[in-house]
């Protein structure tokens, strides 16, 4: 059994996977998405489906955009075979040069949450993501609903998660394979934060990860054949 679960990134939903999940499931792969619940989706955590024979040997892969990484539960990441990162990190917050712009931009960022100037402040946030390309006319996700009250404790409480994150999840196995894909383009992940993640990843797993940086690609990575593209690397993997 092919299996994939992902998780979005902050102040997105689980329709960024739309496409990710016809293009797998059309190819056999059972889907899962989880959703932190910051607009109208009901919050939730998939589980691996372990009811199989055939156990070992599956295909258990997470996708993971950006902080999504930092949200799935520990038992997910633990069972992985697989892990591919978009515009992931470690660390949001770069160590040396750089550090006190990235903290300014969060603290400013952090004090309209919750006040009239929040859905301003959220709708230039995705801008930034979406550059280099122009953010679409009719937004999906939360913004293009409406932040429950519920959805924006949640918000905030993984905002202030951005801003602790320092290590790659303990819960991380040792022996997945990571595949990190990073847009050379993007203007929320700085660039010292970037090759932390792969610096990281180096350390800390048995086998080097493999990385993509695609030029002319900012934080939503939206090059046309990359799904293809990373199904084929999966293909590669064992």
């Amino acid at each position: 059994m092919k299996q994939a679960i992902s998780m979005h990134g902050w102040c997105c939903d689980s329709t960024f996977w739309t496409n990710w999940e016809q293009y797998f499931q059309n190819d056999g792969w059972l889907w899962k998405n989880a959703e932190r619940g910051y607009g109208n989706y009901e919050a939730s955590n998939p589980t691996w489906n372990n009811n199989t024979q055939a156990s070992m040997g599956q295909k258990k892969v997470i996708f993971c955009h950006s902080l999504g990484i930092h949200l799935l539960p520990s038992k997910i990441l633990k069972e992985a075979s697989d892990i591919i990162l978009i515009n992931s990190f470690s660390r949001f917050v770069p160590n040396g040069p750089g550090s006190r712009a990235v903290r300014t931009g969060l603290i400013g960022m952090q004090k309209h949450l919750g006040k009239t100037t929040e859905s301003k402040m959220l709708f230039m946030f995705l801008k930034k993501a979406n550059q280099p390309y122009k953010i679409p006319d009719s937004i999906d996700g939360p913004l293009s609903q409406r932040i429950s009250d519920e959805g924006r404790k949640q918000l905030i409480e993984d905002f202030n998660l951005l801003i602790k994150s320092h290590e790659l999840p303990k819960a991380l196995s040792k022996n997945t394979r990571i595949l990190a894909i990073q847009g050379k383009e993007d203007k929320i992940i700085h660039p010292i934060t970037s090759d932390q993640l792969i610096s990281d990843l180096r350390i800390h797993m048995d086998h080097p990860p493999t990385q993509w940086r695609l030029t002319g690609e900012g934080h939503i990575i939206q090059l046309p054949g990359i799904i293809k593209k990373v199904s084929n690397w999966l293909k590669s993997t064992k």
